[in-house]
């Protein structure tokens, strides 16, 4: 029995101590309540964080009998009912005011024309008001699934009809997409010439030239077949005509149509002196464009005047469309697919005419060398396959290759000021004679730069015999100035 005893001591003492803690608490969630009537700085987050807070303690504060947990249990709902009453009218006025953007948002997206700009100011109004008033998470969830839904559904109706748009090509469109896939082919085929016109074709589809070609030759044949319909109706009206006037018998007594007078001929426009501005006196001299008197307004150099009352040179700041093309000149939209395909072929274009520029360039270079190494005029590449090259120059390089081979002395300051010419690098055994020629040329002020007698100095390198480091240094020079 002293066992049970102490035991029974004991849990009075416990259960009295939780009674007293929990009374306390009550008596903090009153005089909290009292002295919060509403959130500090509108932080309804932390207001509703206290009192998180006092329900995990009244939570925590110990085991009680039922009949005691029974006595403080509406007491304790009460206090905080009272504490949360802030929070719960600012959270009724916020679900109306969620409400009232759900019907927002409704409109929105019900209507024909859907106004990003309107969308993400009702979007951040929905963020500020859920960052600022708490709710419960399901139920929040639900109001957020009924707002971003008309929204949702006006942006996926627009995304459908774009869609459609572009897959709906028009005529220009159609026109494009065809003469894109002409450049691929002449891409694929690697003649150049059939990659130039198919560009060519390319940039007058896109800026509408080929379908204003069509329309016209469309409406010439139209044209010649309604005139052509016209000629039978006209020579039986005129036929008909001629038969009543020789029936009728006063068509001979009737006097003669008067013929058309003549157009009078157009005067030639003569230069008139003094200003001839539209509302200004010609015999009057015009204004001096100087600086003018003290407090006179000076528009000369700025552009004066237009008829419109405009100064003129100044159409971009006065909102004017300056020296802009206009839309027509640029030609009409293009939509998407087509713009890309145009686009890609055009760059596919340009890449294949570079490689195959380099490639004919390489082959010209390599003819070149052979025809040096084999002595053979015949085998020099043609004018036109040399570029811009002069036919002088040319001609220099045929005799020098027709001549008999020279020594290697000439042949290697030409190299020098083959190299200056491109503005290569010169082999490290060389180097010492490239900084002397560079001396002597300083001093030569009158003789042309080696940029200028870069064909004479490669006939200079012809003459000379074969040699491979030669060659490679030759080619390395007119690999550069041969596409200048």
């Amino acid at each position: 029995y002293k066992v049970v005893e102490a035991w029974l001591e004991k849990v009075k003492a416990e259960s009295a101590e939780h009674k007293a803690q929990r009374l306390a608490l009550i008596a903090e969630v009153n005089a909290w309540a009292e002295a919060n009537r509403t959130a500090l700085d509108d932080d309804w987050k932390g207001f509703s964080r206290v009192l998180h807070q006092f329900s995990e303690r009244w939570r925590e504060a110990g085991h009680l009998s039922e009949k005691m947990f029974a006595e403080l249990q509406p007491q304790w709902k009460a206090a905080v009912q009272a504490a949360a009453a802030p929070l719960d009218a600012e959270q009724k006025a916020s679900l109306q005011r969620r409400q009232a953007m759900i019907e927002e948002a409704t409109a929105l997206g019900a209507a024909p024309a859907l106004r990003i700009d309107a969308v993400k100011a009702l979007q951040q109004h929905w963020q500020a008001e859920a960052q600022t008033v708490p709710l419960d998470r399901k139920h929040e969830q639900k109001l957020w699934d009924a707002f971003r839904k008309p929204i949702d559904e006006a942006f996926q109706r627009k995304t459908t009809e774009r869609e459609k748009a572009s897959a709906a090509l028009g005529a220009h469109d159609r026109a494009v997409l065809d003469a894109a896939k002409a450049v691929d082919a002449a891409n694929a085929s690697g003649d150049a010439q059939k990659i130039r016109a198919a560009l060519q074709a390319l940039e007058a589809a896109v800026s509408g030239q080929a379908l204003a070609q069509a329309a016209a030759a469309a409406a010439e044949g139209q044209k010649t077949e309604n005139a052509e319909q016209n000629v039978p109706v006209a020579s039986a009206d005129a036929t008909d005509d001629a038969i009543n006037n020789e029936a009728s018998p006063d068509a001979a007594d009737a006097p003669a149509a008067p013929p058309a007078a003549p157009p009078k001929p157009v005067r030639p426009v003569v230069a008139v002196r003094g200003d001839d501005r539209p509302g200004m006196k010609k015999a009057e001299p015009a204004a001096a464009m100087g600086r003018g008197r003290p407090g006179e307004r000076r528009d000369a150099g700025r552009g004066g005047p237009r008829e419109g009352g405009r100064p003129e040179g100044r159409g971009d700041r006065f909102g004017g469309r300056g020296d802009r093309p206009a839309y027509e000149e640029r030609g009409p939209r293009l939509g998407d697919a087509a713009f890309r395909a145009q686009r890609e072929a055009t760059e596919q274009a340009q890449l294949a005419l570079r490689k195959l520029a380099a490639q004919a360039h390489g082959e010209v270079l390599t003819q070149l060398l052979a025809a040096w190494e084999q002595r053979d005029a015949g085998q020099l590449p043609s004018a036109t396959d040399l570029g811009r090259l002069a036919p002088a120059t040319r001609t220099a390089w045929v005799q020098a290759l027709g001549g008999a081979a020279g020594g290697a002395t000439a042949a290697g300051t030409a190299l020098l000021r083959l190299e200056m010419a491109a503005e290569l690098p010169t082999p490290a055994a060389h180097i010492d004679a490239r900084r002397a020629l560079q001396l002597q040329l300083l001093t030569r002020r009158n003789d042309p730069p080696p940029t200028q007698t870069w064909g004479p100095d490669v006939a200079q390198v012809l003459a000379t015999g074969f040699d491979g480091e030669s060659a490679l240094r030759l080619q390395g020079a007119l690999k550069v100035l041969l596409k200048r």
